[in-house]
């Protein structure tokens, strides 16, 4: 997986929610207890992906579960992974009682048919 992608597909996401919701940087980041808005600022630009504890304190302050917090990582990595049908996004909220594990395992099998694809093309253009 490429974790540096998904972590700032993740992080605008994570932007995008704070603002909807009007929360300013320097309110969240004091309510985290962080210091100063620029960690959530790296965060929010993909520099890192906050720990899971950190991740629980900001989805309770905005309002989002743990469960939505899991699903937006999932977001992002379907979207690393061009992955924008709806049909293939549902399948991953609506399929009940699927965790995230399984989730990610799917997400994983899903980047390996596309790397055998890619490693079969590289074949045969070099067969050429």
């Amino acid at each position: 997986m490429n974790e540096e992608f998904k972590t700032i597909h993740f992080g605008k996401k994570m932007k995008q929610i704070r603002l909807e919701r009007g929360i300013r940087q320097e309110d969240l980041a004091e309510r985290l207890g962080v210091g100063s808005n620029s960690y959530l600022s790296d965060a929010e630009r993909g520099r890192f992906l906050p720990s899971d504890d950190k991740l629980k304190a900001w989805a309770d302050i905005m309002g989002l579960s743990w469960e939505e917090i899991e699903d937006l990582k999932v977001d992002a990595e379907l979207e690393r992974l061009g992955l924008s049908d709806p049909g293939f996004t549902i399948m991953f909220k609506e399929v009940p009682n699927m965790t995230t594990a399984e989730k990610n395992s799917l997400i994983k099998t899903f980047e390996n048919i596309l790397k055998a694809r890619e490693d079969i093309g590289k074949r045969s253009e070099a067969g050429n």
